[in-house]
């Protein structure tokens, strides 16, 4: 079967990558200037409409490989485009003052490290719309990327985004990032919680959410920690850190319990029992996947002194 590129079927080949949602910046640049020529210009027999969605396309391309030269040109050409001036919204145009057309022109501000004008395009376009997503996501991007930015502002900026984005789980995590960079551990919490019941087959994720109840610390929290940390071995079984991650909130578990005065805080024996089980399988675990290795020894010995004193 003849391909779209074998065809030189350009226009063919960008309209497939854009409906896939590519990512092929080097086969856009070629099959974009092969379509619209060096300078863009090319008088071709597209509809205005396809030659600005080109251009657009071409555009965010060359922002991905830093062609900041030929991003600035699609620009240019997108202002004098008849797609872009026109009152008509045709499908694939970029009509004047459209949203579409001025989230470009922030990504070309970004790339050229023009942070201040970027930032002020993206308030105007919230000033215009607040819930604009892109408007919102991009100027957390931008804040984020500066040094100067304060974690206050960079956490405002993100809890704008999810207000009107709750489902983003990648959101999510970047702010359960900030907040571990403030030592907000409830926060932390809290955000993971909402990254799991994203992506509730991720094993990191849930080893990350054990050991941020941990280090919170409490009964209470151990509970959630052991069985995270469990799942977390259960999706997969050879990831070292929640083999030892088990063994090690599920000790704490039962160290505080101990150390508890009241009966409010005292665990049951059902619970007591789990901990000590989840002990003893989590240290197996461990010496399994350092059989044969030069570490076993040294491991044995950690591992040795949370199982003997075990009931």
């Amino acid at each position: 079967m003849i391909t779209l590129s074998e065809k030189n079927d350009h226009l063919g080949v960008l309209r497939y990558i854009r409906a896939h949602e590519l990512r092929q910046p080097t086969t856009v640049i070629t099959h974009g200037v092969a379509l619209l020529g060096e300078q863009l210009d090319l008088s071709t027999s597209i509809d205005d409409a396809s030659r600005a969605a080109a251009l657009e396309q071409l555009c965010l391309a060359a922002i991905d490989i830093n062609d900041h030269v030929l991003a600035e040109r699609c620009l240019d050409r997108l202002k004098s485009s008849p797609a872009f001036t026109s009152d008509n919204n045709v499908e694939g145009g970029l009509v004047k003052d459209s949203d579409r057309y001025w989230r470009l022109l922030g990504r070309c501000l970004e790339a050229a490290n023009d942070f201040e004008a970027a930032l002020k395009l993206y308030d105007s376009t919230l000033k215009r719309n607040p819930s604009n997503l892109v408007a919102l996501q991009r100027k957390y991007c931008v804040l984020r990327a500066q040094k100067e930015s304060s974690t206050e502002d960079i956490i405002d900026a993100l809890n704008q985004y999810l207000g009107q984005q709750l489902s983003d789980v990648s959101a999510w995590y970047e702010m359960s990032k900030l907040r571990l960079s403030l030592a907000d551990f409830q926060g932390a919490s809290y955000a993971l919680e909402q990254v799991v019941l994203g992506s509730p087959l991720d094993a990191d994720i849930h080893r990350e959410l054990a050991e941020v109840y941990a280090t919170i610390g409490g009964l209470e929290n151990l509970i959630h920690a052991r069985k995270h940390m469990a799942q977390a071995l259960e999706l997969e079984p050879t990831n070292l850190r929640a083999q030892f991650g088990l063994v090690s909130v599920s000790q704490q578990y039962l160290d505080e319990s101990n150390a508890s005065s009241t009966k409010q805080q005292k665990l049951d024996e059902h619970e007591r029992l789990v901990a000590t089980e989840l002990v003893r399988y989590g240290a197996t675990e461990v010496l399994k996947s350092y059989k044969g290795s030069n570490f076993l020894a040294s491991v044995k010995r950690v591992i040795d002194d949370y199982t003997k004193n075990l009931e």
